[in-house]
């Protein structure tokens, strides 16, 4: 992953429940339980990147295709 400060790129927990339609505890759960997508600590604020959703997304495709 290449740094930017492009802060478009980044969502924060709020921004990707909203985004998903999903509480953000299950954000928090899932980063818990390992599933989801990557999460950054950057200080004490947790940040997810648009590059990882996007792979998280492509991982979830594949394996429902699989089915």
């Amino acid at each position: 992953m290449t740094a930017t400060h492009d802060n478009a790129r980044w969502l924060t927990a709020e921004d990707l429940a909203a985004e998903l339609h999903i509480p953000k505890q299950t954000i928090y759960r899932w980063r818990v339980q390992g599933y989801g997508p990557v999460a950054h600590k950057i200080g004490r604020h947790l940040r997810f990147s648009r590059e990882d959703i996007d792979a998280w997304y492509a991982t979830l495709q594949k394996d429902s295709a699989a089915d």
